[in-house]
């Protein structure tokens, strides 16, 4: 089985590799984040005592996905357009992101219904084909987390045509750095402005399948017109990373800034936690207020930005928590992560139905080690009996890599397949 090819790909030279090692580790630590909030979620505010504030909060975990996303597709093209060298072609491009996305889901999707343990429409091609949350009876039924799966094609989709639009229409074959730093700022704007146009429509637009009314602000925040924010920080960071790559004197300059991850990270902490215990988690009955859903966007970008600047730059052997963030067993967790979102909520669900009690009558401490432990091990399955495998029809030439030289690159795969 060969995948598609590109003109532009044929005579494409073999990129440099820039080894970003922290990476896997970030998205373990966004995958657990998920978790911790749906076990809370599912425990209820009693059971889960003074956990449930701080954790209310960490779906944020999405948003930081989102950002590798936008950082990880993304810096190959800047870089290529740096180099003036072939990109890599759309429909290579998207071989390679269907082959790391679809085969997974679609397997614990299928598994999963036929179990009965998730809601599916009378539509299950919207569910397949990624449409789920455009339809406000399908929004949350399915794999409940998989409405981010949506979001993330349709950002796969835009982004070998945004870089065909930057470097050909706009920098007419020669596109600048900074031309490049001005479209991902662009989609910044245009992520909040796309949400003040929501905002502004507040007519309901459908009713669930209980009777609830929804408006058109609840449906639409996780679209890729409201999220795509969320994607061009990543964008902008990736910029300025190969601009970087490019003068050591920024290089430098970066690196010094970047050099203690503790404050990085104490500063996403502390974001987090001024959210969580400032506005908090939403009113999803009444939608998204317009001033509440900025400033929560604002602040998730925050955190998420401020997690990956130590990891894009500084010392990547220096400090401790690089050190853990980049070890073994936290590769593997980001290696299997993509696995462990797919499975997590659906086998939760079922730990109050198995022990014969409410979720809220459940210890929160089983909750989470039935969510950690049941979720790792259909990921483990799912990544080595079908994940890894179909990497190799991938025939990768990697311009990234998250994978330490000494692991064995089977078990994490380089860093096109973005968030998962």
């Amino acid at each position: 089985m060969r995948p598609p090819t590109d003109v532009t790909d044929a005579t494409a030279p073999l990129p440099v590799r820039a080894y970003f090692p922290c990476f896997e580790g970030l998205r373990a630590l966004a995958a657990g984040a998920v978790v911790v909030f749906h076990a809370v979620s599912v425990a209820g505010p009693a059971a889960a005592g003074p956990l449930h504030t701080p954790a209310s909060v960490l779906d944020m975990g999405v948003s930081v996905f989102f950002v590798i996303s936008g950082f990880l597709l993304y810096r190959p093209f800047v870089a290529a357009g740096a180099e003036q060298r072939p990109v890599q072609g759309p429909l290579r491009f998207w071989w390679r992101r269907i082959l790391r996305i679809v085969p997974a889901y679609w397997l614990a999707f299928t598994v999963l219904w036929a179990l009965g343990w998730i809601t599916v429409d009378d539509q299950p091609w919207r569910y397949y084909l990624f449409l789920q949350i455009y339809d406000a009876y399908t929004f949350i039924d399915g794999v409940v987390p998989a409405w981010s799966l949506n979001t993330e094609i349709a950002f796969y989709l835009l982004v070998p045509v945004w870089a065909f639009f930057v470097r050909r229409v706009l920098g007419r074959g020669r596109p600048t750095l900074r031309l490049e730093a001005a479209g991902a700022v662009a989609l910044v704007v245009l992520g909040y402005a796309a949400r003040v146009i929501v905002s502004g429509i507040d007519r309901v637009w459908a009713t669930t399948g209980d009777g609830r009314p929804v408006r058109m602000g609840e449906l639409t925040f996780a679209w890729l017109p409201t999220t795509v924010d969320l994607f061009a920080f990543g964008m902008l960071l990736a910029v300025l990373s190969v601009a970087a790559s490019r003068n050591p004197g920024l290089r430098a300059r970066l690196d010094r800034l970047a050099r203690p991850a503790g404050l990085w990270w104490a500063a996403a902490a502390a974001g987090w936690l001024a959210f969580a215990y400032g506005p908090g988690a939403p009113n999803l009955t009444g939608g998204y207020d317009l001033a509440y859903g900025q400033v929560r966007q604002a602040t998730f970008a925050f955190v998420a930005v401020t997690l990956l600047v130590p990891a894009v730059f500084g010392d990547q052997e220096h400090g401790i928590l690089r050190a853990i963030v980049s070890s073994r067993p936290v590769v593997w967790l980001g290696a299997v992560s993509y696995g462990l979102y797919l499975w997590h909520f659906p086998l939760l669900q079922r730990i109050p139905v198995w022990l014969d009690r409410p979720g809220a009558e459940v210890p929160l401490v089983a909750l989470l080690a039935g969510a950690f432990g049941l979720g790792l091990g259909a990921a483990a399955v799912s990544w080595y009996a079908l994940e890894r495998p179909l990497q190799t029809l991938r025939r990768d030439r990697p311009a990234l890599s998250v994978v330490p030289p000494g692991l064995d690159r089977r078990a994490a795969a380089p860093v096109e397949r973005a968030s998962r």
